[in-house]
């Protein structure tokens, strides 16, 4: 399951989102994005007069696992571990990782909208739309199932990547309105384009993967899981199987294998800023 696979066959949905992200971002620039007060503002409003104690400190918690000092730190270390497995994975997670501040700070410029000042949890610099945070934690959880499908088959660990993917992009999408420093609307915009932010990184793997091919599905003779049958992870139809040698793993099992390149990422939860 990648952001291709999901999307491209489904023109529709994807103009739709498109359509979406451009009216949102319309509607933010114009007149200090009055139009989008009109549900922005009672949602706010209604979300700041539910906080509780325990409330405040769980989204306070997951929120900072989509700051900037995490979010490049955790990137670094997912590089630098999937190296040696897989050098277009690491490619991967390095340009998600530096690319997205860039592209934050060119849409905050562009739309100018502030953020909302009811009553702040934490300090929020800057212009509020899009949600920077939520596009640093697509950019960063986002990778998380394809960097565990370099080193399990197992389909119950892989879906259970996606889960916990989809849960901190969406936990720390919420956090950002429940702190007080977004408006809905920004987080919604957040996870928009980063749907369509893991579909430029889903590029660059493929053209990374040209050049440092590696094995990134079951490779013959492994043994896998009898309900996998190879299904833990969708292919990328639009490629073709290449030979890839498989990692060492017994005598007899150094034989080069036929290995489609996929690249699995959670677009399903594609989720503000500093």
């Amino acid at each position: 399951m990648t952001p291709a696979s999901v999307l491209l066959p489904r023109r529709r949905l994807l103009i739709a989102l498109a359509v979406l992200m451009v009216a949102l971002a319309a509607a933010a620039a114009t007149a200090g994005g009055q139009a989008l007060l009109t549900w922005d503002d009672p949602i706010q409003r209604a979300v700041e007069a539910r906080r509780t104690a325990g409330f405040d400190e769980f989204f306070l918690t997951i929120s900072r696992l989509g700051s900037t000092m995490v979010v490049l730190g955790l990137g670094a270390v997912a590089a630098l571990v999937t190296w040696r497995r897989c050098p277009a994975v690491a490619l991967a997670v390095v340009a998600a990782t530096l690319s997205r501040p860039l592209l934050e700070f060119t849409l905050k410029a562009t739309v100018t909208r502030d953020r909302p000042d009811f009553e702040r949890l934490v300090n929020g610099t800057g212009y509020s739309f899009p949600s920077g945070h939520v596009m640093a934690a697509v950019a960063l959880w986002g990778l998380l199932p394809v960097i565990v499908g370099l080193y399990t088959r197992r389909k119950l660990f892989w879906w259970a990547s996606v889960v916990i993917a989809g849960s901190l992009i969406v936990g720390i999408a919420a956090s950002r309105v429940y702190l007080g420093v977004h408006w809905f609307s920004d987080v919604t915009a957040g996870l928009v384009v980063g749907t369509f932010f893991l579909l430029g990184i889903e590029h660059v793997f493929l053209r990374a993967h040209l050049r440092y091919p590696c094995p990134l599905g079951p490779c013959d003779g492994d043994e896998v899981d009898a309900d996998v049958g190879g299904k833990a992870v969708d292919t990328l139809d639009s490629v073709d199987a290449i030979e890839v040698p498989c990692p060492e793993a017994g005598a007899g099992k150094d034989k080069p294998a036929s290995v489609e390149r996929n690249l699995v990422a959670t677009s399903a939860a594609s989720a503000s800023s500093e």
